[in-house]
């Protein structure tokens, strides 16, 4: 027969919610209990060996801060990473998790209730539990856009340096000389990225750096919008936003303001989320490649469980021109 949940807690004479809780790693339930509970269950089968796991988890973050448009980034990040899988002949466990679950087990006790080798770790901030785990886990973990000194930690992500250098290029080759910057929150280690991808591609145009054209947002259209307010007052002709949703929402608050883009202002993101496509005018953008992220992200994964020290990965972006960026 086939090891339970019910079959190890009637044998411990422990409820099945107990055991459940335990085998999740959850904190309210005491360590002598998740000890007690984890030996049983592979003592009788229910928890394979380590040494016979073949499976890698994804753990997605706050899944519900994310938007549609979000949501289908996140999809080709697990339709690359699960790919990968499938060719080294590895399953994928998806794993969703919001900030009161991760405050009740760690990412060790995560990874060993899932009977994970590893972990793809997306949507998470510098103010979670887990980011300060990550210092200190012993569990292979690969991060996007988050760094760490733990050689067990690897980081795949975009290149934000190669995405400023393009779209300042591409702003400057249009006659742009006054270019704003709106970056995304102080919480995310991508907004760092992205900033010194700006600072990086004004020095190499020799544009000055102007700190009265920089805003800082929180990636969120809320935050674009309030950009758009801000910079009507200043006297640049292009934006470049972190993120496509800040552009969209700098868009429809221009528009609203009776403000012509791109005649009067040029306006560009990063991203090339589906949203690009479905406004007026169309978002010139900096287009990720979710898949190679993914794929990228298990590569990397699998090779820090077999103690191969190759630790981070940047996938270079491209440079996607539609309607909202034009000659000054």
């Amino acid at each position: 027969m086939k090891p339970t949940v019910k079959k190890i807690a009637e044998d411990l004479k422990l409820s099945q919610a107990t055991v459940s809780k335990a085998l999740a790693g959850r904190q309210e339930i005491s360590e002598e209990t998740r000890g007690r509970v984890t030996k049983y269950a592979h003592e009788i089968g229910y928890l394979k060996s380590p040494a016979v796991r073949r499976r890698l988890g994804v753990l997605a973050v706050n899944p519900s801060d994310m938007d549609d448009s979000l949501s289908s980034l996140t999809f080709n990040l697990l339709m690359g990473f699960q790919q990968y899988a499938s060719c080294l002949q590895q399953d994928v466990v998806v794993i969703r998790a919001n900030s009161n679950e991760l405050e009740q087990a760690t990412l060790d006790l995560l990874a060993h209730a899932h009977q994970v080798d590893g972990l793809f770790v997306t949507g998470l901030k510098n103010t979670d539990p887990y980011y300060v785990q990550l210092e200190t886990t012993t569990t292979p973990i690969v991060t996007m856009d988050i760094q760490s000194s733990n050689p067990l930690v690897g980081q795949v992500g975009t290149d934000s340096i190669a995405g400023g250098a393009l779209a300042i290029k591409h702003l400057v080759e249009l006659g742009h000389k006054k270019i704003g910057f709106v970056n995304g929150h102080k919480e995310a280690y991508i907004s760092q990225e992205r900033l010194a991808g700006y600072f990086s591609a004004l020095q190499m145009n020799q544009i000055p750096y102007d700190p009265t054209l920089c805003f800082d947002g929180d990636f969120s259209m809320e935050s674009g919008a309030n950009a758009a307010d801000y910079f009507v007052k200043t006297d640049a002709t292009a934006i470049y936003f972190a993120s496509d949703l800040m552009t969209l929402g700098a868009l429809r608050r221009f528009q609203a303001l009776g403000v012509n883009l791109p005649q009067d202002f040029s306006i560009m993101g990063f991203d090339n989320l589906s949203i690009c496509q479905g406004c007026s005018p169309t978002l010139t953008t900096i287009a990720q490649n979710p898949m190679a992220i993914g794929e990228s992200a298990c590569a990397v994964l699998h090779g820090l469980i077999q103690k191969i020290p190759i630790r981070h990965v940047r996938i270079e972006p491209r440079l996607v021109v539609r309607e909202s960026t034009a000659k000054i």
